[in-house]
Formats: C-alpha cells, structure tokens, sequence
C-alpha cells in the first residue's frame, strides 16, 4: 500500500547526501500528528528498537555544482509504502495535518498527497527495481554491512574502494546473494529465490537525528533490479515493506519493472 506526494520546496536549495533522515524526521511528524493520539502511536513504535513495517523514497530532480547537489526544480516527489493499513492512512492523515514544516533549511508545502492503488500480484516470478538502494547486514555481526566486490562500486571519490569504509565487508556475489535470499525467507516466513542480480554499489551517507545517539556513516547501498521467486502474497509483501535492512530509514523500497 503506497502514498505519493508532491512537496513543494525552494528552487536552488541544497540537498544533503543524507537526505533520509530529514525525510524520516518528516514521516515521523505526520505520525505524531495523525489524529488525537498521534503522540501515543508514536511513542508505542518508538520508544523501542522495534522493526517497522513501511520503507520510504524520493525524487529530487538535481543539479551538480562541484559536490554539491542542488534542486533543478520547484518541488521533489516523496513515496511512503507499507503493509500496515493504519501506518499508512496515518502517514496520510499526518501529512495533511502539518501547516508547517522546513526541511534543508527552507519551508515545504505540500502540494499534493494521493492514495495509490493496492497491487496485490498473481505472479511467482517478478522483476524489481529498486527505488532507493537497499542494505544487506552481516549475520555475523551486525554492526557491518556487505557488499559484493564482484559488483561495480560507483563513486565520486577516486581511488576509493569498499575496504575505505568502516562498515562494509567485501563478500563473493554468491555469498551476498545467499544472505540476502535467507533475510528474504526470514522476513516473509517463505521460501523465496533470487534468480538474478543486475546491480552496483553505492556509497552512501546516512546518519542520525537524535541528539542522544547522533552517527554519521557512509554505508554500502546496492542499486539495479533483482528478480525473485515466490508466492504472489510473499512478492506482494515485499513490493510493500521493501527489502534489506533499515527500510524504514528510507533504504529498499522497490518498485515492479517486469515478469
């Protein structure tokens, strides 16, 4: 189940490299302002370590000056999705809710908000691409994240490769693939198949907003389009909920390019 929405915002304003957790300082103010209990619903998701149950992403149309990303337009696009009926009318209601909100530095309006049809599929067998790169964590220990060195690693930073970075751990692609099919099972209670990954890896910087536990880390994200094998409602959940870790940080969100 998937919201959109267009949100205004100053031409020419800088975007951060870490961009999610201002987005998700976002959604979780539309949560607090979902209704007459929006705080205690808040509270009850947050007050603990707990997995959530939605991913998000967005659309900035943008324009390099240096290292410096700057928006090319007057508003960028936000998508919410989630397998949880009242997360998502939350979020919706939330985000109507808010008169005024800044985001970077400048006020945002929100232009337009709009439910999106349900996709329930029929197939065993589909083609996602991913709308913002997802995070595999090592089983081993879970503060590192793997990446396959068999991929290519684009990156602005020459000479860089994944051994710079303190949280990533180089593994074949085949030992990738098979950690990530087995966090798939997990998360679904499925068996599911990965059958093809067309993909590269992604630097990117994502931190915290909370004062009392602030980070800032540079993780490896993977961008392109997997396909899987499974049941219709196993597929469907996870076009919902997204795939990898830290979904709901903005991380995995997937959208259906093919059969």
């Amino acid at each position: 189940m998937r919201l959109a929405c267009q949100i205004a915002l100053e031409r020419g304003t800088t975007i951060p490299p870490d961009s999610r957790r201002y987005l998700l300082s976002f959604v979780k103010e539309a949560l607090k302002h979902s209704g007459t209990d929006g705080e205690q619903f808040y509270e009850r998701w947050y007050v603990t370590n707990q997995q959530k149950p939605f991913t998000f992403s967005a659309y900035f149309p943008l324009l390099q000056r240096g290292r410096v990303s700057i928006l090319d337009g007057d508003f960028f696009q936000f998508f919410f999705s989630t397998s949880d009926y009242e997360f998502l009318m939350r979020v919706y209601n939330g985000l109507l809710a808010i008169k005024q909100y800044t985001l970077f530095g400048k006020p945002i309006t929100l232009r337009k908000c709009r439910l999106l049809p349900q996709q329930v599929f029929s197939q065993s067998c589909l083609v996602f691409k991913t709308l913002s790169p997802f995070l595999v964590r090592d089983e081993e220990n879970g503060d590192f994240y793997l990446y396959p060195k068999d991929l290519p690693l684009r990156t602005r930073d020459q000479g860089k490769e994944g051994d710079h970075w303190k949280v990533w751990k180089g593994v074949s692609l085949s030992q990738f693939r098979e950690v990530l099919q087995r966090n798939l099972c997990f998360l679904t209670k499925e068996n599911l198949r990965i059958t093809n990954l067309s993909a590269q890896v992604v630097p990117l910087l994502h931190g915290s907003a909370n004062p009392t536990h602030p980070y800032l880390l540079t993780f490896p994200g993977i961008k392109g389009e997997i396909t899987l094998e499974g049941s219709p409602q196993a597929l469907t959940y996870l076009y919902d909920v997204g795939i990898g870790a830290r979904r709901s940080e903005g991380f995995g969100m997937l959208e259906v390019v093919g059969e």
